[in-house]
């Protein structure tokens, strides 16, 4: 008896999805096999779904620039997260930004590792304290922020890294890394990179105290007595370290004592920043200031004498500079300075400090203080550089 013949159904809509992943060998090779642009690789434990996209323009994919008509494989996932449905709508979703000359990827947000950097190289020649601030996002950020999306770091994350450099570093020392992290965040804030500063709303860093260390009368003159020696000791080695330039210590500490001016400050200044209004007035122009913009900061008697003594400093031809050494040097200075002064917790910014507190008691004006210093109000200065004239006059009524 002839068999019978029975009609076939119609063949699904993604019948031929099936016969191809129906027909892939258990080993495969590295590439997967196609049918209309869909692909299939089969692994050890499970399909791979692909999908080949023909780029009419061109265009650059995964890193790599792609020729004009060339094609390129997409990698969708696990093929038993999709329907065929949804590959086929990954597939012509491709296609047409391809058609379209659209970037096939999404921008990746740059990581802060990048950002960091990237913003790092573009404040060095207006940033104030470089190393510092370098310091601060080699050891301190990027080790925990490093290869997080900038989009991605949240309040959470911020306050997991404070806890944990609270734990081994002073209030202070953590407050200035956060100050760094958050001048990079809010860089990237004002270009549109990112929404929020995660910092803003972080946890308060408690503990973190403005210093007020002033330097007495006492204490300056035995800082002035501690510079002589010194420089005495530099001379009677003058044959063994004739390289050292000598005889500048006690005019830059003086100096800073003086004038209320800082560190970087007084190290910028060169010849050409003096000049003479009159016999009687001389001002120096500070250019490098904290805030960007310059200032007239007038000599003392004293300043006008180590102007006439910095003149007679060695130094190299051409070099114009009031005090003619290197941050290092200075730094190296101040240190064996104050170790040798006896003084306890004692730098170089409490002269500044002294400056004010002494000019606010003398009754020069607030605003007039303020702006020796560098500063554009009197905020700063009152809370931390100078003890308050009216609370002093307070006590002294009460008495």
């Amino acid at each position: 008896m002839a068999d019978i013949k029975r009609p076939t159904g119609r063949p699904g809509r993604y019948s031929k999805y099936e016969k191809l992943e129906a027909s892939l060998p258990a080993k495969m090779d590295k590439r997967p096999a196609y049918c209309d642009g869909i692909g299939l690789f089969r692994g050890a434990k499970s399909y791979t779904a692909w999908v080949k996209v023909r780029l009419p323009h061109g265009g650059v994919y995964n890193g790599r620039t792609i020729p004009v008509g060339a094609s390129i494989e997409h990698k969708v996932g696990n093929r038993a997260s999709f329907t065929w449905q949804q590959l086929e709508a990954e597939r012509d979703r491709l296609q047409g930004l391809a058609d379209r000359n659209e970037p096939l990827e999404a921008a990746q947000a740059d990581t802060f590792q990048s950002y960091a950097t990237d913003w790092l190289a573009r404040k060095k020649p207006v940033l104030k304290g470089y190393g510092v601030t370098k310091g601060h996002i080699n050891t301190a950020l990027i080790p925990t922020f490093g290869k997080k999306a900038m989009d991605a770091i949240t309040v959470a994350d911020v306050n997991r890294w404070i806890g944990k450099q609270r734990g081994t570093l002073a209030p202070a020392t953590v407050q200035r890394q956060l100050s760094t992290f958050n001048a990079i965040m809010n860089d990237a804030v004002r270009v549109g990179l990112i929404d929020r500063n995660p910092a803003t709303r972080a946890d308060k860093i408690r503990g973190v105290e403005p210093r007020q260390r002033f330097v007495t009368e006492q204490e300056w003159k035995t800082i002035l007595e501690t510079c002589e020696r010194i420089e005495r000791e530099q001379d009677e080695k003058s044959e063994q370290q004739p390289q050292r330039i000598r005889g500048w210590l006690r005019h830059y500490v003086a100096w800073a004592y003086n004038s209320g001016m800082r560190r970087a400050e007084i190290l910028g200044l060169k010849a050409e920043n003096v000049r003479l209004v009159d016999d009687a007035h001389i001002v120096v122009e500070v250019l490098n200031s904290k805030n960007g913009k310059s200032r007239y900061v007038s000599c003392t008697a004293e300043m006008r004498d180590i102007l006439l003594a910095l003149k007679r400093l060695d130094r190299m031809p051409g070099d114009t500079r009031l005090f003619p050494v290197s941050l290092t040097t200075l730094k190296r200075a101040l240190t064996a300075l104050w170790k040798a002064t006896g003084l306890k917790d004692v730098r170089l910014h409490d002269l500044r400090r002294s400056h004010a507190t002494i000019l606010i008691g003398k009754g020069v004006d607030v605003r007039t203080v303020a702006g020796r210093l560098g500063h554009t109000g009197t905020a700063m200065l009152a809370k931390h550089y100078a003890v308050d004239r009216g609370d002093k006059e307070a006590a002294a009524m009460f008495g």
